[in-house]
């Protein structure tokens, strides 16, 4: 059976090619099956390399994953950019469109600073807060269309 990790980077790569669900059909067909998650982890490694190759050569695609990241925070989150204040007013916002409670603001502190309340998250790292909730909001296509 497909691992998670394999179906999932199967769709990243099949959408940075930007395959129609019927070509994408077509090509599962020539490994006999109608789902990706119909695979085992041989075919589908396989598949998934078949896949790297041609989004390679048509240039949409670089070998290797994601780049790494430096571990830095952001540089216009530097200490004395944002107060405080200014950090908890854009979670509260982010909270209020995303529909979520403080409560869920505090679980977001515990899992990603280890400090069980957010009002205990030192002021450098409320930024961590603030990108989670974001990617978030990304991810579930929240309206920040008010966003500064």
């Amino acid at each position: 059976m497909a691992t998670p990790k394999q179906i999932k980077l199967i769709h990243v790569v099949k959408g940075a090619l930007g395959l129609d669900d019927g070509t994408y059909r077509d090509i599962l067909a020539g490994y006999g099956v109608e789902s990706s998650k119909d695979l085992d982890a041989v075919e589908a490694a396989k598949l998934l390399r078949d896949l790297e190759d041609k989004a390679t050569a048509a240039g949409v695609w670089k070998r290797g994953g994601a780049p790494k990241r430096s571990g830095k925070k952001p540089h216009n989150l530097k200490a004395g950019r944002h107060s405080r204040q200014a950090q908890l007013q854009k979670i509260e916002a982010l909270l209020t469109v995303g529909g979520k409670s403080w409560a869920y603001a505090d679980a977001l502190a515990l899992r990603i600073c280890k400090v069980e309340k957010l009002a205990w998250v030192p002021e450098d790292q409320l930024y961590k807060v603030i990108t989670a909730l974001r990617k978030q909001a990304q991810r579930e296509g929240w309206d920040l269309s008010g966003e500064e």
